[in-house]
């Protein structure tokens, strides 16, 4: 690491800068967990657009194998807290990018705007590309708190630091993605960074016994060899509405029992 980037990094936060390099614990009982799912979409891989339909869990980590999500939480704000400067041709680290022929934004040196205009829609052929050897440290934030995450990830070979924060910003847990282990999604892509199509790959994280509506998302240069990504939640009801819809629905039937009653008398 030359000087330039470590006064660079020397700039950020500890707790921040201490991600970067170590996996610290997060908080006491809570925990990220990997999980592999399934993708339905249409559209027209590889380089048009790719509009996500709907994902099923293929494992049992969250306690519910088979399970398919199609309402989801997007990307609603970014705050970019580190990106390494674009200075033309392959510097820099974050971009906004998307299929040759797909409709998105493409942006070199990324904005918090050109984030959320990438990752807040259904087209998985609108993405974060990263430079191979680039490093950024990007907040993510979504309208509603939720506990399941979906990410895919251009070429299945980087790795992307994610870690999950409370509203004051405080590190509730962390995971290191590494896509190479990751399932094929299904379909490649070709944007407007590269000049060929390349596989993606999808992994899922459960945020075991919290919720959050923020992600931070780190890639440390080299070592995480240019994570090219999009990421979507899944929409899940809070508990009180899922115990309100479980009241109404004891109530319906007790009414129907009650009008049954008095229609046999």
């Amino acid at each position: 690491m030359n000087i330039k980037r470590i006064l660079t990094w020397a700039g950020l936060t500890a707790g921040t800068a201490l991600a970067l390099f170590a996996s610290p614990a997060g908080a006491a009982g809570i925990s990220f967990a990997p999980f592999s799912f399934s993708t339905s979409f249409t559209g027209s891989a590889p380089k048009g657009d790719i509009w996500l339909n709907s994902v099923t869990t293929t494992d049992s980590l969250t306690a519910a194998l088979g399970t398919t999500y199609g309402s989801f939480e997007l990307v609603s704000g970014a705050n970019i807290i580190h990106n390494d400067s674009w200075t033309g041709g392959d510097t820099g680290a974050a971009s906004s990018d998307r299929g040759d022929n797909a409709s998105g934004v493409v942006l070199e040196a990324a904005t918090n705007a050109s984030i959320v205009a990438s990752l807040g829609n259904l087209n998985l052929n609108n993405i974060i590309d990263t430079e191979d050897r680039g490093s950024f440290v990007i907040d993510l934030f979504f309208n509603r708190a939720t506990d399941r995450f979906f990410f895919w990830e251009r070429g299945m070979n980087s790795s992307l630091l994610v870690q999950a924060l409370d509203d004051a910003g405080n590190k509730l847990a962390e995971y290191l993605l590494d896509s190479s282990t990751s399932n094929y999604a299904g379909y490649s892509i070709d944007t407007v960074e590269i000049n060929h199509s390349q596989r993606v790959g999808a992994q899922g994280l459960w945020l075991n016994g919290a919720r959050t509506n923020r992600l931070r998302l780190i890639a440390n240069g080299a070592a995480f060899n240019g994570p090219d990504f999009k990421v979507v939640a899944a929409s899940v009801p809070e508990p009180a509405t899922i115990a309100g819809t479980v009241l109404a629905a004891g109530a319906a039937i007790a009414a129907r029992r009650k009008r049954k009653a008095q229609a046999e008398v």
